[in-house]
């Protein structure tokens, strides 16, 4: 037996021994970021040849984490054939601050316009897109009539 109570007492000196053995500490772990909620209620109406996009405020928790909000578009003009089960390709259209809720941009006749935001937040981090909203105008005579 206490052959059994050596061999213990060795491996659980060995473990304490590997744990302690260099006294450095680890790199700094960055704080956890649980991320940002997407931009609710996203709306878009044109008026006047400019397209109107409008969402609501974040969350009373996240009005102190978000830094702003970014506009995405996804332009297809007329006579372009959208690819069915293709993603969508986006490009930024704009930035929008902390404190605002709407976007504007000039419409064009004959685009259909697939629009997102996505709030941001300090440090580089970008929320998840909002629900996509769409402004049709292909077809249309002038945007806003």
């Amino acid at each position: 037996m206490s052959d059994v109570w050596m061999r213990r007492l060795f491996l659980l000196g060995m473990l304490l021994l590997v744990c302690v053995a260099c006294g450095r500490k680890a790199p700094p772990v960055p704080p956890r970021f649980d991320g940002l909620t997407p931009p609710s209620g996203v709306a878009a109406i044109v008026k006047d040849g400019m397209v109107r996009v409008s969402w609501s405020d974040p969350p009373f928790s996240e009005w102190n984490e978000v830094t702003g909000y970014r506009i995405y578009l996804s332009i297809l003009k007329e006579g372009e054939d959208p690819c069915t089960g293709c993603p969508v390709r986006f490009e930024k259209a704009g930035d929008a601050g902390a404190g605002e809720t709407q976007f504007r941009f000039s419409a064009s006749p004959g685009v259909l316009y697939t629009i997102e935001v996505r709030a941001t937040a300090e440090g580089g981090y970008v929320s998840d897109p909002s629900k996509q909203v769409q402004v049709d105008l292909r077809g249309a005579a002038a945007p806003g009539e």
